[in-house]
């Protein structure tokens, strides 16, 4: 066959977290027994709440599935506004668009504003980053992103973004992510403040808030979102897929300016056409009900819980890492450099964060994700929204797999 793909689409590195789950499944399908704590997914241990069920199965009952207009339907588009407000937003419907998930409103938002050809066509991160905050720039533009490292408690360093900002003018978008994926860290309000007051001297450079565990949020800390400050520079992600355990669903948002919004749900409308109806509906009914958010701090405190329990059993058993304890999401992320260079019963040195995740899935049937997946080597990353008792049996295995090596 003589046809190839394009250059920046083969350059395109599979998603991490798809690619451990396929490995996960394959090892159920032949019956053994896995400590599974490689996917974000809350389902099916923590369910879809039932009114989105509910209004989902009726919508279609009632043949709801045609199209809904691209940048989503009326009803959910005035939700969505709503809800917002509830986090100190001031976003109209008309400054909304429906996505199929939010991973696709960042790809979307990303191809409304950079492009090969642009003068301003890079994307700023920071270390450890999300998956698709690495591989969608190179889709668009054949170039990867510029990381910024961050603190050991994973937050952004003021300064660097400051000093980079002042040297390269050919960055168009700045990634934040808080509650953050893969580190559980939440960014607290001063340093939201101290980074809007940088980028505002940018006005020509854009801002991609990931908020998607906004309301996962432990211990009496708050969520606060950069658009408070930059609404005009600011595009908010979120949806239902981490929120209230959809993710199959596909239902994700961005909101930002009118003008680029416009321009985004072109690219919505003559690619994806729109996301389907009943999911829609059932979201919007969601989120007209939930309006003191008590359904989505229910999944948050079962949340909770499983961290604590994580946290309780890998201190006691799991002796050569550290850590810091997650503030937000559901994702432990310890450093585990303590184990590498150690010996396994069979002679094989484990190098590196690979080979560790390699040797615990062999030896002890748990699940991890490279922390070098996510920019970060030497850490593991560990989904924690899983069966209590598979979190603490999965810590016992774990460890004990650990404590083997030499």
């Amino acid at each position: 066959m003589n046809l190839k793909p394009s250059i920046w689409a083969d350059r395109l590195a599979p998603s991490p977290t798809l690619e451990i789950k396929s490995i996960a499944d394959t090892l159920k399908q032949k019956g053994k027994k896995v400590y599974d704590f490689g996917v974000g997914e809350m389902n099916p241990e923590i369910k879809l709440p039932s009114i989105v069920k509910t209004v989902m199965s009726e919508a279609i009952i009632s043949d709801m599935t045609h199209y809904s207009p691209a940048a989503g339907d009326p009803e959910l588009l005035s939700a969505i506004s709503n809800d917002l407000h509830r986090f100190d937003l001031t976003h109209t419907p008309s400054q909304i668009v429906v996505c199929p998930g939010p991973k696709d409103a960042f790809f979307k938002t990303c191809l409304a504003i950079i492009g090969q050809s642009s003068s301003r066509n890079r994307l700023v991160a920071f270390s450890p980053i999300y998956e698709s905050y690495q591989n969608i720039p190179v889709l668009l533009t054949g170039q990867p992103p510029i990381l910024l490292p961050t603190t050991r408690h994973f937050l952004p360093d003021v300064e660097r973004l400051e000093d980079l900002l002042k040297q390269d003018q050919t960055i168009a978008l700045i990634v934040l992510n808080s509650p953050n994926n893969p580190s559980g860290a939440v960014y607290p309000l001063s340093l939201i403040q101290d980074i809007a007051a940088i980028i505002e001297k940018y006005p020509e450079v854009g801002v991609i808030s990931d908020e998607v565990y906004r309301t996962i949020i432990y211990d009496n800390h708050r969520h606060h979102s950069i658009a408070a400050y930059l609404p005009d520079q600011t595009f908010v992600l979120g949806g239902m897929s981490k929120e209230i355990s959809g993710t199959g669903l596909r239902l994700g948002f961005v909101a930002g300016p009118e003008t680029i919004l416009q321009t985004i749900a072109r690219v919505e409308g003559n690619t994806s056409s729109c996301v389907n109806l009943p999911a829609q509906k059932g979201y919007a009914q969601f989120l007209q009900q939930d309006t003191n958010l008590k359904l989505r701090y229910d999944i948050r405190d079962q949340l909770r819980k499983r961290r604590d329990i994580l946290i309780q059993n890998f201190h006691q058993l799991v002796k050569c890492a550290t850590w810091k304890t997650p503030l937000g999401a559901y994702y432990f992320f310890p450093n585990m450099q303590g184990y590498l260079g150690k010996k396994t019963t069979t002679g094989n040195i484990i190098q590196n964060d690979q080979d560790l995740a390699l040797y615990l899935l062999k030896t002890a049937n748990v699940v991890t994700i490279p922390g070098s997946k996510f920019d970060r080597s030497g850490h593991l990353r560990l989904a924690y929204a899983i069966n209590p008792i598979t979190i603490e049996i999965g810590i016992q295995q774990m460890a004990k797999a650990l404590d083997q090596l030499q």
